[in-house]
């Protein structure tokens, strides 16, 4: 059987992460050289949805815990592959 390469490759079809193929070149270059965590802003907005790790409703309190995303309220921002504090 022969493999499958490239985003394609695996549970998902293009058009279930077309969403790639919008992308501005310099946000995937950024994630290509590992300045953005994809895998973090994904528990975040996963977090801010309320939902689990297999996309399922557990409550925005419960989410947040399964996601690491602190309760404080403090904005976070994305700064050369780490997490800062920002004021408000």
């Amino acid at each position: 059987m022969e493999k499958k390469s490239g985003y394609s490759a695996g549970p998902f079809t293009v058009d279930e992460i077309g969403f790639i193929q919008i992308a501005d070149a310099k946000v995937l270059a950024a994630v290509a050289r590992g300045e953005i965590d994809l895998n973090r802003i994904a528990r975040e907005e996963l977090a801010s949805r309320g939902l689990g790790l297999r996309g399922e409703w557990v409550g925005f309190q419960k989410a947040r815990q399964i996601h690491g995303i602190d309760d404080s309220g403090t904005n976070r921002t994305f700064n050369r592959g780490s997490y800062e504090d920002c004021d408000p």
